[in-house]
């Protein structure tokens, strides 16, 4: 009986790790950047419709994402353009997706004769470095692809002709280690919940594809 009760604790805890570890994994570095219009007091209940550019057929397709993401932060009145009549809106959310390839030759990756290593991101490095009587020869180079991915968010009061908060999300991702879809879902996800309806915010923060829920 204990060595089963022995068993049955080493299992759920070793669940559990798996889950944490899971759960707490970290794939890319997203940066989060709103401002917004002070005093402006934001209606999650108001009439309000998503749109996009009719030509950016990839804009046009995230726009469902971006409306589950809203309906999931308690947004119970917004709809996709053409769902309702414009005349019936109160808020008009303009929704933009992007990619582009970040230059090679200033993203890499660089080892030294001592134990340590280089990313160099935009052509800023940040070492971890451990030298042996204070050589750092270069020894290798990797150079790391990859891509720049950006959702942004243009709200405007219909009413009032006024705009009233502008978001963005950004992240740079190692290419070919997730599909477009994967990334733009999540930072979408990430981007809506972290909204900030009451003053300007800029921050890091570290972006997973486990946000896709």
């Amino acid at each position: 009986m204990t060595k089963l009760l022995k068993h049955l604790s080493f299992c759920i805890i070793s669940s559990l790790f798996v889950i944490f570890v899971a759960c707490s994994s970290v794939d890319w570095k997203a940066e989060y950047y709103s401002t917004v219009l002070p005093t402006y007091d934001f209606d999650t209940n108001a009439p309000t419709i998503i749109v996009s550019d009719p030509w950016d057929l990839s804009s046009k397709y995230y726009a469902g994402q971006a409306l589950e993401s809203f309906k999931k932060r308690g947004f119970n009145n917004v709809y996709l353009q053409g769902q309702i009549e414009p005349s019936f809106a109160r808020n008009v959310i303009y929704v933009k997706v992007s990619k582009e390839r970040l230059d090679p030759s200033s993203n890499y990756q660089y080892t030294f004769n001592a134990t340590g290593v280089c990313n160099v991101i935009n052509g800023v490095p940040s070492c971890s470095i451990d030298t042996k009587n204070g050589e750092t020869t270069q020894k290798s180079t990797k150079r790391i692809i990859r891509d720049s991915y950006r959702v942004t968010f243009d709200w405007y009061d219909v009413y009032k002709r006024v705009r009233v908060l502008y978001v963005a999300g950004s992240a740079a991702v190692e290419s070919g280690k997730y599909s477009d879809l994967q990334i733009l879902t999540a930072l979408l996800n990430d981007t809506v919940s972290r909204m900030e309806f009451r003053r300007p915010v800029q921050y890091i923060y570290n972006g997973s594809i486990n946000s896709n829920h």
